[in-house]
């Protein structure tokens, strides 16, 4: 798939958070701040050559310039700008090209090939996502890791001590990368990746912990499918959306029957935490 990059520059950078909130309504697959700019990514062939941006106009004079970026160009995409990425000293990921990186030196190491676009860690709410993941106790936990991208929060899971896992993402691309890293990672007997959405889960299909990390539109449409595949006293964690769409993401939980845990926070990225409350 190709995707365009929109580098957005605000002459005021108090506006910044206003531009995450106009972005909501774009299809764009991810976000990230290069000073005072931020570079929006969307598929190709959803884009229509016109951006608005009405609220952060009202702080500050907004620019923008596209670039179209290839499928097979996301390798030199990856190695000029993507860095290790450290959690503490619990989490490493990196690349082969990282030669001076020291895996040995953490806790868990995740090499990443780099090959798609997204789902190194570095977007805030794959490092919110990471940082739930790191901060729970998954002993013997069969998890699930919906729009999984790279798998990197499964793949982190089961080495956290998970004891089973299943993935899905729509993209087949991205699965097929994901399955990938997954076998790399010496997984593949206790990590399944499906291609597809929502409905690729079994009626009877349970989990004791959920990752959900995608767009707002979608975490709203599927609430209810993954409340019905939480087991009892399980946690699901939403991100992929912004502050501004925590409430009403929170409501839809809320009226799916999962009582809210606790709601964390980067760059106007939100991830919210909620559980399924045993009868």
């Amino acid at each position: 798939m190709d995707y365009v990059e929109l580098r957005i520059t605000a002459s005021d950078p108090a506006a910044l958070e206003l531009l995450y909130v106009d972005l909501e309504a774009m299809p764009v697959e991810a976000v990230e701040q290069d000073g005072n700019d931020l570079l929006a990514y969307l598929p190709a062939d959803q884009w229509d050559g016109q951006a608005d941006f009405p609220m952060a106009q009202t702080r500050a004079q907004i620019s923008w310039v596209e670039r179209r970026i290839a499928h097979q160009n996301w390798n030199e995409v990856w190695e000029s700008s993507f860095d290790p990425l450290s959690i503490g000293n619990e989490l490493l990921i990196y690349a082969p090209f990282h030669t001076d990186a020291k895996p040995e030196a953490y806790r868990y190491a995740v090499q990443m090939v780099p090959k798609m676009a997204f789902g190194t860690g570095h977007h805030p709410t794959t490092y919110l996502m990471l940082e739930r993941v790191l901060g729970a106790s998954l002993d013997g936990a069969r998890v699930l890791d919906m729009g999984c991208g790279t798998a990197v929060l499964g793949i982190v899971a089961l080495m956290h001590g998970a004891s089973q896992g299943v993935g899905i993402e729509i993209e087949a691309y991205a699965a097929d990368n994901a399955r990938e890293l997954v076998d790399g990672h010496g997984l593949k007997d206790r990590f399944e990746v499906r291609t597809g959405d929502a409905n690729q889960l079994g009626a009877d299909e349970r989990f004791d912990v959920i990752y959900a990390n995608i767009h707002r539109n979608v975490l709203m449409a599927d609430m209810g499918r993954y409340a019905q595949a939480l087991n009892p006293g399980g946690t699901l964690h939403l991100s992929g959306f912004y502050r501004a769409d925590a409430s009403a993401i929170q409501t839809a939980a809320e009226q799916a029957g999962l009582r809210f845990v606790a709601q964390f926070e980067r760059d106007a990225w939100v991830a919210l935490t909620v559980e399924k409350t045993v009868e």
